[in-house]
């Protein structure tokens, strides 16, 4: 686990500053999750060893001794805490991401998404996201990272924030085919500019 070799490194790396290796950790370890996480499904154990080494990542760039409490790193900074994105609102914020960027582009990830969106509402008896993430904040994580739109909601509601959106808005230009947009634009004489190369 490349974690835990980061952790040995930070260690045995003691003249590293302490921004320095909180640096390191913000360039390698933050952007693997990121980067993964709306691409792999992370089952809830492997998800736990995971934090489980950010977390000693992060005592060793503070130079804390390992008995040192986790609850400091997850304390707002205005109450004496560190305030440090944990892996699961590092993979909450990507996913949300990804997702947003499905459902904005008529590249037919719209029509996927839409399909795994009215699944997971159909599957769990919801009526929109808000209802989704009532029920998905009683699921097990290995049960909500089976739909994507089920496993965002499962994140947002155990790290507590709630998202409001309705993705499949029928007013919402992005739901509007392109040849209805075209149309618009013949009816109102809209002018669009078209630059050729030069």
């Amino acid at each position: 686990m490349d974690e835990i070799k980061l952790a040995c490194f930070l260690r045995k790396i003691r003249d590293f500053s302490i921004e320095n290796s909180l640096r390191t950790i913000e360039c390698t370890l933050a952007p693997l999750l990121a980067f993964s996480g709306p691409v792999i499904i992370w089952l809830e154990k492997e998800f736990k060893r995971l934090t489980a080494a950010f977390v000693i990542c992060n005592k060793e760039a503070w130079q804390m001794s390992p008995n040192t409490s986790t609850a400091l790193f997850t304390f707002p900074k205005d109450r004496g805490g560190l305030q440090i994105k944990m892996p699961r609102a590092i993979i909450c914020s990507a996913e949300w991401g990804h997702l947003t960027r499905c459902c904005q582009f008529d590249d037919r990830t719209r029509q996927l998404a839409e399909i795994k969106y009215r699944d997971a509402l159909q599957k769990h008896g919801c009526l929109d996201m808000e209802d989704l993430q009532c029920e998905a904040e009683f699921l097990t994580w290995d049960h909500a990272s089976q739909n994507s739109f089920t496993f965002a909601c499962h994140l947002t509601s155990t790290i507590g924030i709630r998202v409001s959106w309705d993705p499949f808005n029928l007013d919402w230009i992005a739901s509007a085919a392109t040849a209805d947009l075209a149309q618009v634009m013949i009816n109102t004489q809209h002018l669009v500019h078209i630059q050729l190369k030069n």
